[in-house]
């Protein structure tokens, strides 16, 4: 908890600084480096969502497939391993939302996986924010 002072009224203000976790996707839809696009189409259509981070057989973070990746790919056979964007970004679920939104920016990233003790347990994207700031 921090305190914020209204020089203005001479008041304190107590504001909670939100973290990742208060904003952030979860539980995350996954898949594996060898699906196949089809599969993933499936997936995200059926979950209504735009991006999955990606895990080896290991369950090691290997990269992140959007909706955008796959409607580029007219080959629907092929596997998400050759399809994937292999950089992607990691977050902690304790990091703040403005050092994620930073980091966003800084790489020009739409999307974050948040991780937590080795553990892929979210996914964080620019539309949260945009959510986030449209609630008020």
């Amino acid at each position: 908890m921090s305190f914020l002072v209204d020089l203005k009224v001479n008041t304190f203000t107590k504001t909670k600084i939100m973290n990742v976790s208060d904003i952030m996707i979860s539980p995350v839809v996954v898949t594996q480096n060898n699906k196949s696009l089809k599969h993933v189409r499936d997936l995200i259509e059926r979950k209504k969502i735009n991006a999955i981070p990606v895990l080896s057989m290991e369950g090691e973070i290997e990269g992140i497939i959007t909706a955008s990746d796959i409607a580029q790919e007219s080959d629907h056979t092929k596997t998400v391993s050759e399809v994937m964007t292999t950089k992607s970004y990691v977050i902690s679920k304790n990091s703040g939302v403005q050092d994620a939104a930073k980091m966003m920016r800084k790489h020009d990233a739409h999307h974050l996986v948040v991780m937590d003790e080795g553990q892929v347990i979210g996914i964080l994207s620019a539309m949260d924010f945009v959510k986030l700031v449209a609630k008020g």
